[in-house]
C-alpha cells in the first residue's frame, strides 16, 4: 500500500527549520534563554552529566553531536522525551558482544552511528512507567523506529524490558524536558526490515527461501525517500515461521514445505505467479498494516494474500479459530479442543524498520475465517492515524487523503478531544462543514449480509440531513439528526450484502447543508 506522506513531510520540514532555528541559537550569548528557565531548571541532558553511572552515555552524546537535542524542549508539541538510558555497564557488555567495535573509543569514532543510538534511545513523547504498554509504545524515537514493551514477572514482582532485550532498572526520572528511565543493556538500532531480519537469521532459512522463491523479497523492502532524505518503509506484519516449527511437523527444506503445501507442487513450477498455492501460502503471513500485541483487537486483518486472518481476544489471543483442531485438552471432567492457532509471545513483537514479526504456535494456512463486525474508524488514513493520539482540531487537505474524497469542500478537521464523549468510542471524530460529498473507501469486507450502521453527532439545530450510500446505491433514508439528546449515537441505516471479498465506498451526502460530526462507520454481520 503506498502511503501519502505528504502532510507529515511538511510538518517535518516545519519542525526541521525550527530546530536548525534553535541549533544556531544556542551558538549565540542568549543560550540559557533557550534552553534553562531558572534556578530549579534541570533537564535531560544535565542530568546524565551530573551522575557518573552514565558517562559513557555522555560520551555517546558528544561524540554524536546531540546535545542539544536531549537539551531542549521538544518540539513534537511540547510534551516532553522520553529517554531509555543505558548504564555504563550496559554500554560495556554492549562492546563487549558487538561484532562492530573492539572498544568504546572505536565506538565514538564513529559519530554518525553514535547520533543514531541516542536517536533511537530517546522517544518522542512523554511515556511514565504507568502507561507502558505490553506491546509498542504509542511514539516513536526520533529516529522514526518503535520501541516495545514487555511486561515480565519474576517471583510475583512485575518488571519490565525493552525491545524484550533490556530490563527496565529504574522508572520515572522527571526532568523538566521528559522523563528517564534507566535500563540494563544498551539498545541497538533498528537496521533491518522485517524481511532482512528473517534472511540473516539461521532459524528462519526455509521461510525466507519461501519469501524469496514467491518473489517478496523486493515487496517487503520497499520505501520511499521524504524530503529531508530519508528512507520510509511500507509497513506491515510479517507472521514468522521457524525451521524449529517445521521441524516439528517434519519439514527440513524447502522442498518438504511445497509438499505439505501442494503435494502437487514441483520446485520447477513459477512460484511468483499470483495464483500458485505456495505463493499464496507466502503473502498469507503478510498483514498489511503493523500491529503489536498489545495492538491486537477481535477482527479480521487483510493479508497481502487472497483471504483475511481473523483474530479473537478471549482470556488469550487465539488467530483463525475454527481452522482445524490441533490439540485436545482433558481435565477436570472438561474437554477443550484447541481449534486456533496461538501466538508465541516471547519470540514475537520483534521490532523491525517495517513493522512487527511474530511467529505462530502452529502452520498458518491461508484459510476464510468466519464473518466479524467491522468497524471504521478512518485509521485507515495515514493522516488520521498519525494524529489520533495527538488533542486538538486538525484540519486535513484533500491532497493529503488516499482513501477519504471529498466534494463541495477542500478540507476536514480531524477532532481529538482531551475529555470523554458520550456514545464516542476513542473520543475523536472526523468533521464536515457545508455541502459535500464525503466518501471512504473500506479495507477488503468478506463476502455475505451486514447492517450498516453510522455514529454522529445529534441533537444540534445546525447539523446537516444527510443520505448515506454503499458502492453508488442508496441505504435507507434520510437521517435527520437534529433531534434528541446531544449526543454521539449509533444509527442503523440498512441491509447491504457483498458477493466477494473486497473493498467498498461508503458515501455519505448532506442534503440539508450543515455539519457532520462522524465518529465511525460499522457493518454488523447478520
Amino acid at each position: 500500500m503506498k502511503i501519502n506522506r505528504n502532510y507529515f513531510n511538511r510538518k517535518l520540514i516545519y519542525v526541521f527549520w525550527v530546530a536548525l532555528f534553535g541549533l544556531v541559537s544556542c551558538n549565540n550569548d542568549d543560550e540559557a534563554d533557550v534552553l534553562f528557565t531558572g534556578d530549579s531548571y534541570q533537564n535531560i541532558m544535565q542530568y546524565i552529566e551530573e551522575n557518573q553511572d552514565y558517562s559513557s552515555f555522555t560520551k555517546i552524546v558528544y561524540a554524536g553531536k546531540m546535545v542539544d537535542a536531549l537539551s531542549a524542549y521538544n518540539s513534537n508539541g511540547g510534551v516532553g522525551y522520553t529517554l531509555f538510558l543505558p548504564t555504563n555497564e550496559a554500554i560495556t557488555k554492549f562492546i563487549s558482544e558487538s561484532d562492530r567495535y573492539t572498544s568504546f573509543e572505536a565506538l565514538l569514532a564513529d559519530t554518525e552511528y553514535a547520533a543514531e543510538i541516542v536517536r533511537y534511545h530517546l522517544v518522542n513523547g512523554n511515556t511514565p512507567s504507568k502507561d507502558f504498554p505490553n506491546g509498542a509504545l504509542e511514539s516513536k524515537t526520533i529516529s522514526n523506529y518503535f520501541l516495545t514493551i514487555t511486561f515480565r514477572e519474576e517471583n510475583g514482582v512485575i518488571s519490565f524490558a525493552v525491545n524484550d532485550v533490556s530490563k527496565v532498572l529504574t522508572t520515572d526520572i522527571v526532568l523538566d524536558n521528559g522523563t528517564i528511565h534507566t535500563i540494563d543493556k544498551m539498545l541497538t538500532p533498528v537496521v533491518f526490515t522485517s524481511f532482512q531480519w528473517i534472511e540473516q537469521g539461521s532459524d528462519f532459512s526455509i521461510f525466507s527461501e519461501l519469501l524469496k522463491k514467491c518473489g517478496l523479497e523486493d515487496t517487503l523492502n520497499a520505501f520511499e525517500l521524504d524530503e529531508l532524505g530519508r528512507e520510509i518503509y511500507s509497513e506491515y506484519t510479517l507472521m514468522a515461521e521457524s525451521n524449529s516449527l517445521y521441524e516439528s511437523k517434519g519439514i527440513s527444506s524447502f522442498d518438504d514445505l511445497i509438499h505439505a503445501i501442494d503435494p502437487a507442487a514441483t520446485a520447477s513450477q513459477d512460484f511468483t505467479s499470483l495464483s500458485n498455492a505456495i505463493n499464496k501460502y507466502a503473502r498469507y503471513h503478510i498483514l498489511e498494516k503493523s500491529v503489536f500485541l498489545d495492538e491486537f483487537a477481535t477482527e479480521v486483518y487483510n493479508t497481502y494474500g487472497e483471504l483475511p486472518l481473523s483474530v479473537d481476544l478471549d482470556d488469550i489471543l487465539k488467530v483463525n479459530t475454527g481452522v482445524m483442531v490441533f490439540d485436545t485438552i482433558i481435565g477436570a471432567g472438561d474437554t477443550v479442543l484447541v481449534n486456533y492457532l496461538q501466538i508465541n509471545t516471547e519470540e514475537s513483537n520483534i521490532v523491525t524498520r517495517s513493522g512487527a514479526i511474530h511467529q505462530l504456535d502452529q502452520l498458518l494456512f491461508p484459510y476464510l475465517p468466519g464473518r466479524k463486525t467491522v468497524t471504521y474508524q478512518f485509521y485507515e488514513e495515514p493522516v488520521i492515524n498519525g494524529l489520533k493520539d495527538i488533542e486538538g482540531n486538525h484540519t486535513i487537505s484533500d491532497d493529503d487523503l488516499e482513501f477519504i474524497s471529498l466534494i463541495g469542500i477542500k478540507n476536514l478537521t480531524f477532532v481529538k478531544s482531551p475529555t470523554e464523549i458520550t456514545g464516542n468510542s476513542n473520543n475523536d471524530y472526523i468533521e464536515l462543514s457545508g455541502d459535500v460529498d464525503f466518501s471512504f473507501v473500506t479495507p477488503k469486507i468478506l463476502a455475505g449480509r451486514y447492517t450498516l450502521k453510522i455514529v454522529i453527532q445529534r441533537g444540534y439545530s445546525y447539523l446537516a440531513n444527510v443520505q448515506t450510500y454503499v458502492d453508488g446505491k442508496k441505504v435507507g433514508v434520510v437521517l435527520d439528526p437534529t433531534t434528541d439528546t446531544r449526543v454521539f449515537r449509533t444509527f442503523p441505516l440498512g441491509t447491504v450484502e457483498f458477493s466477494d471479498f473486497s473493498t467498498h465506498t461508503v458515501k455519505i451526502r448532506t442534503i440539508i447543508p450543515g455539519r457532520v460530526l462522524l465518529d465511525r462507520i460499522i457493518f454488523e454481520p447478520i
